[in-house]
């Protein structure tokens, strides 16, 4: 079914990879892309391109959500449901998508022009409601942000009149609400035009902080980058010089991978950063890979984000053509070779070793640590793995040095960082703020209050996975030590708000529906668990409630706590834990209130649309 083309197409695609393996996702992109969608056959075509066994690439084709083991109408359109869209109204919007086209999710017109499916967090929190339209024949799609019900029917009308638009950036176009300091740093650039060009980049400056560092030598790089304390931006916040300097000497090759998987819901500065500055990226890719003696480096960038995806590749050539990239990078005989590498749909990719063994060409299962990728990472040789955001803070700190770099922040958490504020706050955005700045400030001074200046019931402070915070720490400062003190941790710094109205039994459900969905199934707690969690959940928002739940609910998620393979199981249900601890009564007063006389039906059906009737069968939230 493959064409010779595109079977030549994906040979020279093998060939950019250390291991050729590391090409299956992008070989069965190209091959959806013709086809449409991957039948068995194509599947095993595939395979025999890369001489496995055809039972790998299905296992790994059947992992990624991106990929499709069905036909798809024309175009495939995917609506956000997580909680920061839904905290913005994206329920309605689904409401209004499944009454126009008629059709419920994983369904697809009678016409064949759209199929349509909820999607989980797509990096857009802050300009939600958003929905994803990708053609049947393209391997990337275009988002459209802030959407009302007018708005959907005009974009319905216009692909059916006028089909896919010629250029994926935002609409309407420009970057998202951002601000803080009066003299950004990471987004000083962002407004201009043609911010993502490496002409503006160097004029602005940009590339200087390479020449300073290939001059420097690598190993006083690396003491100005640990002397900054400049600490990981993806979630860990581990010190980046440290682990660095945990590469062990003397053993080649070593790879650097830049994590670009912006998947924890909450969460949207990466992406901010990769469209309208992406060369500030490529240059702390570089800077640090010269630091480490790296000789290919990957970006590792979530396959939703393909406007970031094009502009990633573009600068990344255009990086080539100036001689940044590739042998003997301003005569200093240093080579490095940069690959961007795109995701495939799967949340659990963001997590370190997941991420190393997706991009290795096989499903994103984790690894058991020891040993750490600084020891044993990409194709078993030693790696570092640092943020986007991460990266990008480092030609600051090559150009500024070490000392100007911790005049921002605390003595613990230094620097400044790009906060993703979202949900019922009048101004969401990503705000660039020192370590240290309040909740308060964060909130009130820059986000403007809460939607309707209503009273602020919960916070969650770095990405949906963090404990949730009430409203009386309000007055904590936004750095590691003190959001941790406070009860929860720093995380992602993806600030969720959400105000009195909320109700706390549907925030909690579709909180671990999310976590139940992107389980990668390798470990049973997990897997098992967040099912068992949901469907209580749902039980009780049915008003099949009992008091004993809650109680049941905190045994079932301890056990996924301390019992899963990776992170990711203990991180899946801290929202809930922390949601009971601080609401109890609510949820408690609702169960009485909806089941009086503690009788247990059974697992309710999950809500059905019914388009003869011509309204959703039951109300959403």
């Amino acid at each position: 079914m493959l064409s010779p083309e595109v079977k030549k197409e994906i040979q020279q695609v093998m060939k950019k990879y250390p291991d050729s393996r590391s090409a299956l996702v992008p070989a069965l992109y190209i091959a959806q892309r013709e086809v449409g969608w991957l039948p068995p056959e194509v599947q095993d075509e595939v395979a025999a391109l890369f001489e496995i066994e055809p039972a790998e690439v299905h296992a790994v084709a059947g992992f990624y959500n991106m990929l499709y083991k069905d036909p798809h109408g024309k175009y495939h359109l995917e609506v956000c449901t997580n909680v920061g869209c839904k905290l913005r109204g994206s329920d309605k919007i689904v409401d209004h998508l499944k009454f126009k086209l008629g059709i419920d999710f994983g369904e697809t017109t009678t016409d064949g022009m759209f199929t349509l499916d909820h999607a989980e967090c797509m990096g857009a929190c802050s300009t939600g409601p958003v929905m994803s339209v990708r053609p049947v024949h393209h391997e990337l799609g275009k988002y459209y942000e802030n959407l009302t019900p007018e708005r959907v029917d005009q974009i319905i009308e216009t692909l059916r009149d006028d089909g896919f638009p010629a250029s994926l950036e935002r609409d309407p176009a420009g970057p998202p609400p951002h601000g803080g300091m009066a003299e950004p740093v990471l987004l000083a650039r962002v407004d201009k035009p043609d911010s993502h060009k490496i002409d503006t980049y160097l004029a602005d400056g940009g590339y200087a902080a390479l020449r300073k560092a290939v001059g420097m030598g690598a190993d006083a790089v690396l003491q100005e980058v640990k002397a900054s304390g400049i600490r990981g931006r993806g979630g860990a916040g581990f010190p980046a010089g440290v682990k660095w300097s945990f590469l062990p000497k003397g053993v080649y090759p070593r790879y650097l991978v830049c994590n670009a998987d912006e998947s924890e819901p909450g969460t949207f500065k990466d992406r901010l950063l990769m469209e309208y500055d992406p060369h500030q990226v490529i240059e702390g890719v570089i800077i640090a890979s010269f630091a480490c003696e790296v000789k290919h480096a990957f970006i590792y960038i979530r396959g939703e984000y393909g406007f970031a995806y094009q502009r990633l590749v573009q600068a990344v050539d255009e990086a080539y053509q100036h001689g940044f990239l590739g042998k003997n990078i301003l005569g200093s005989g240093y080579d490095l070779e940069l690959t961007v590498h795109r995701g495939a749909g799967a949340y659990i990719c963001g997590e370190e070793t997941a991420l190393l063994t997706s991009l290795e060409g096989k499903r994103g299962h984790p690894r058991l640590k020891p040993p750490f990728p600084a020891v044993e990472g990409l194709y078993s040789k030693p790696t570092v793995i640092n943020n986007v955001e991460t990266l990008s803070n480092v030609p600051h700190i090559i150009a500024r040095g070490a000392d100007w770099y911790k005049t921002f922040g605390t003595e613990k958490s230094t620097g400044f960082r790009l906060f993703s504020l979202s949900g019922q706050v009048k101004k969401p955005g990503v705000y660039e703020l020192p370590h240290g700045t309040t909740l308060r400030t964060l909130i009130y001074e820059y986000g403007g209050g809460t939607v309707d200046d209503k009273p602020i019931k919960g916070i969650v402070p770095g990405g949906l996975s963090m404990p949730i915070l009430p409203a009386d720490k309000l007055d904590t400062p936004l750095d590691f030590e003190s959001v941790q003190a406070a009860g929860s941790m720093l995380g992602s710094a993806g600030v969720i708000v959400f105000t009195e109205d909320m109700p706390i039994v549907s925030l909690a459900k579709r909180t671990v529906a999310f976590y139940r969905d992107e389980s990668c199934g390798k470990c049973s707690p997990c897997r098992e668990g967040g099912g068992w969690l949901e469907k209580i959940l749902e039980r009780i928002e049915a008003g099949g409630g009992r008091p004993e739940d809650l109680d049941e609910m905190m045994r079932i998620s301890k056990f996924i706590e301390e019992q899963t393979f990776c992170p990711f199981g203990p991180a899946s249900v801290w929202g809930l834990q922390s949601a009971i601890r601080l609401y109890r009564d609510e949820f408690l007063a609702y169960i009485k209130k909806t089941n009086p006389e503690g009788k247990a039906p059974q697992v309710p059906v999950r809500p059905i649309f019914r388009p003869d009737v011509g309204k959703p069968a039951h109300p959403r939230d």
